[in-house]
Order: C-alpha cells, then structure tokens, then sequence
C-alpha cells in the first residue's frame, strides 16, 4: 500500500474562541488529539500543521509550518503537501471531532482518479476534511502566488471529486459540526 499521509489542520487563529482550539480538552483529550485518532487508521504517517510548532511537540507527530504564513487554510495544506512522504494527502481540521473514522476511508476510497475528494453535504462543500494528491501542489503553489486563498478558487484547475456522504452509515447530523466559539462544544 502507497503512504498515505494525515494530516491535521491547527493552524488557525483561534479569534472566536479565544484560545488555541487545536490543545483545547473535550471529553478528556486535546481536540488535535481527537483529529489524530480520527485519521490514524487509514495513515501510516501523520503530521501536525500549525505555525505554533512548540505547542504541539508533545503530540509525538511531526509539526510542520505554512511555508506561506497568512493566508488560511490554504497554507496549510499547501505545506503538507509538500512535507508529506505519500502521494496521497488526507486533511482534517482539528476542530471538527465528530468526523468518524470510516469518512476517511470513504474519501480515500474514491481518490484514485482524482486530485481532490471533498464531501458535499445539505449544499455545503466541507473544504477542510478532503484527500489531496501530491500532484495537486503546484496548483495550491500557484493559487498562493496569486492570492487566490479561497480553497474553492485554487481548486478550479484540478480533478476534484464531490461526493455526497449522507446515505452512508457512518454519516450523522453533526458530522462536520465545526467548533469556532466555546459555546459550540
């Protein structure tokens, strides 16, 4: 089996919450930590993106910063793809817990022929939890250049694949339920 490399997503500013959401504990662990056991079943390498690589050394998981500092999650995934050992890329934020394992597998298992696989759910594209292929980089490479951070906007150019998970088991209400304010948890 090729690499597949996981990736989570913490590196965001945290300005809703008020605080770093990626350490932050629920239901007795870190939400990162919660994004890691969501992916690790399906990677044989994980990887932290955060611009604050001192917070999340005790994850025992590589951290790796945005070579393009300012410019959202777009940064991120750029990074990731070019720190990844494998030639596919599965990102996940850290602060959607509720994703369940079988989603990635569901992603990956539909990413042979594509650049990008993304979940489209109740009209809404979850930019954030996808499967990337290496061979995507340069396209992210040359969004970032043009400041066309919009993940929507950078992906034009590629392969994509929407798929629409919610006829599947594993699928909940509140699978993608993001966690931007205290009150959402």
């Amino acid at each position: 089996m090729d690499t597949v490399t996981g990736v989570v997503l913490a590196g965001g500013r945290s300005r809703r919450f008020g605080q770093d959401k990626g350490r932050y504990p629920f239901r007795g662990k870190p939400l990162a930590e919660h994004a890691l056991e969501i992916i690790s079943p399906h990677c044989s390498e994980l990887l932290i993106c955060s611009n604050s690589v001192n917070a999340y050394k005790h994850f025992g998981v590589p951290v790796v910063e945005d070579i393009h500092k300012n410019c959202g999650p777009i940064g991120g995934i750029h990074s990731a793809l070019k720190h990844a050992a494998g030639q596919t890329v599965v990102c996940v934020p850290c602060d959607c817990p509720f994703i369940p394992a079988e989603m990635i597998g569901y992603l990956l298992q539909r990413s042979e022929d594509h650049q990008v696989v993304m979940p489209h759910h109740r009209s809404f594209i979850e930019t954030l939890c996808a499967v990337w292929q290496k061979n995507s980089y340069p396209h992210l490479e040359k969004a970032i250049n043009e400041k066309r951070y919009r993940i929507l906007d950078a992906i034009q150019t590629m392969t994509v694949l929407l798929v629409n998970p919610e006829n599947e088991p594993f699928y909940h209400n509140r699978v993608f339920h993001n966690i931007n304010r205290k009150t959402d948890l």
